[in-house]
């Protein structure tokens, strides 16, 4: 069985991989009844989700991009796919929807040999509504697959992950991200590279990029806010982690999108002090870079990036935001000076 080319699948960005393992299964008659994608905001968790649906849903069984099948799931507008996401004014999943999502499910399909559920963002369920949606997938319909996104496994009840296959989506190497950009959004070689280096390998990420370059500048905000703590006081430190922490309770892809341009910003730091500044993402922020390099130790940096990993993995298995945080500001170096952080 060959997977087709459509507008959905030309979408998955060095992720072919997943539903190349989703034909196997299928040729197999192995089709998992649940999955969990997991990976860092705007790899392509969702999109591959999608694709996999449109796979599943397909008349052909390939993702042809012809059929009714497929334009409808494309659109997500198929019959037998139902998708559940965060609704824009709550801070979690209600239960009620889980059950509105779930009506119906040992129902036949309406029109394809099966169905599908989406649920985008299984981390912001609601206790209650996690616990609904563990006992439709302890006994599933044998017409149903369902599919849940998120950061990562720790983020989800763990009775949920152990019936689930996990699949993680790894970093897309930076060529074939530039690529797919060059080619589906024409951007100019320079601008594509640049972008696909900003990304770390996250394709949704570089393709927001190219549309709204604002979010390379935000990114490099992000890196700076990371400077000024270096030099903040201890108070500062401290109110700082206090707002991410109210943050983190808010909009949790923000913080983990701040942690993330944090790793980057210690990697570059490595990276300069073992020559090889010319591979530092954070171009404008060059100069600053280069003097910390010179002013920090190797074992400094390399702690300040193994701290930033473990407040992010903390976060993700549900440690007190304000405590991990405020431990986390008070580990970091102390950087003499006042200088301007570049932003």
């Amino acid at each position: 069985m060959q997977i087709a080319t459509s507008p959905t699948l030309d979408r998955i960005v060095g992720h072919a991989w997943v539903l190349d393992l989703l034909v196997k299964r299928l040729a197999e008659g192995a089709v998992p009844h649940a999955q969990l994608i997991v990976g860092p905001p705007h790899i392509g968790k969702f999109t591959t989700a999608l694709a996999l649906a449109q796979l599943l849903l397909c008349e052909q069984g390939t993702g042809c991009g012809l059929c009714r099948h497929c334009e409808l799931t494309g659109r997500r507008a198929h019959s037998d796919l139902r998708i559940l996401e965060i609704p824009a004014d709550r801070r979690s999943i209600p239960v009620a929807e889980v059950h509105e999502f779930m009506h119906g499910i040992a129902l036949r399909p309406l029109e394809a040999e099966r169905k599908v559920y989406i649920v985008r963002g299984a981390e912001d369920l609601a206790e209650e509504g996690a616990n609904a949606l563990l006992k439709t997938i302890e006994e599933p319909p044998p017409t149903v697959t369902v599919i849940l996104t998120a950061p990562e496994p720790g983020s989800v009840l763990p009775t949920i992950v152990s019936r689930c296959q996990v699949v993680r989506l790894r970093p897309v190497a930076r060529g074939d991200i530039a690529a797919h950009l060059e080619k589906q959004l024409g951007l100019a070689p320079d601008r594509a590279d640049a972008t696909a280096r900003a990304s770390k390998g996250r394709p949704g990420w570089a393709i927001l990029a190219a549309k709204e370059p604002d979010l390379v500048d935000g990114r490099q905000e992000r890196a700076s806010e990371l400077l000024a703590m270096l030099r903040g006081t201890r108070l500062e430190r401290l109110e700082h982690a206090d707002a991410l922490a109210e943050r983190w309770g808010k909009d949790a892809d923000e913080v983990r999108e701040a942690l993330d341009a944090w790793m980057e910003l210690w990697r570059d730091l490595l990276l300069s002090q073992h020559g090889a500044a010319d591979r530092i993402a954070f171009v404008g922020l060059a100069g600053e870079l280069r003097e910390l390099a010179n002013a920090l130790s190797a074992e400094t940096v390399r702690n300040g990036l193994a701290e930033t990993l473990a407040i992010a993995d903390a976060l993700e298995r549900n440690a007190h935001p304000r405590l991990a945080l405020e431990t986390y500001a008070l580990r970091l170096p102390r950087l003499a000076g006042r200088a301007s952080t570049g932003r």
